[in-house]
């Protein structure tokens, strides 16, 4: 009776040593070899409702590991012709640092207005809120250097074979499974920690 009493009150006090994550059920692993840093990347695109409802768990942890997590577009999700526009448009918003704000911006006219974007001029229109014109947008995603990471992005996509969306992929090596996480009273913690947890496992 003392060793179960021991047991709970040990549950109640470390729920995350509690948790016990499994490969398969939790995590794939997609990759032999892992990055040389520790490193998040969530693979989204704009057009994606499911990248939408999972944005506060990406800015959560966002916040939880700072110095590891990332964005990474892809233009498979293609909608009126837009996907690469989109993945460049992205790499434009991070190269000015407004990436959250254009995020934010682009996934409330797509999804809470109900407003999808359908080309160059209404993403035009979503940028001219940071006071950048339709011509310097135009400039900036046709650079050599923006056409070049949102290809990166899209190689990167399929080395990984990501083919849906969002994909949360640790350490170049661990594909996050949300599915493995069902009927958990509080999904985001959960999942959180397994980033946590996947980020430890080659260092």
């Amino acid at each position: 009776m003392k060793k179960l009493l021991f047991a709970v009150v040990a549950l109640m006090m470390f729920p995350v040593a509690a948790q016990q994550f499994e490969e398969g059920v939790h995590y794939d692993i997609v990759s032999e070899k892992a990055t040389d840093k520790p490193e998040i990347r969530e693979f989204f695109s704009y057009f994606c409702v499911h990248c939408y409802r999972f944005e506060p768990i990406a800015q959560a942890m966002k916040a939880e590991f700072p110095d590891a997590f990332d964005k990474a577009h892809v233009s498979f999700i293609n909608y009126a012709g837009m996907g690469v526009d989109m993945s460049r448009a992205y790499v434009v918003a991070k190269q000015l640092g407004k990436e959250d704000q254009i995020g934010q911006a682009i996934f409330n006219r797509n999804f809470v207005q109900q407003d999808m974007i359908n080309s160059k001029e209404d993403l035009a229109e979503v940028f001219a809120a940071i006071d950048m014109s339709a011509e310097e947008l135009e400039k900036a995603m046709n650079s050599f250097s923006v056409r070049g990471m949102a290809n990166k992005m899209d190689r990167d996509a399929g080395n990984l074979r990501v083919n849906a969306t969002p994909t949360f992929i640790v350490n170049g090596k661990y594909k996050m499974n949300p599915q493995g996480f069902q009927g958990t009273e509080d999904f985001q913690g959960d999942f959180l920690r397994l980033a946590g947890y996947l980020l430890e496992l080659d260092q």
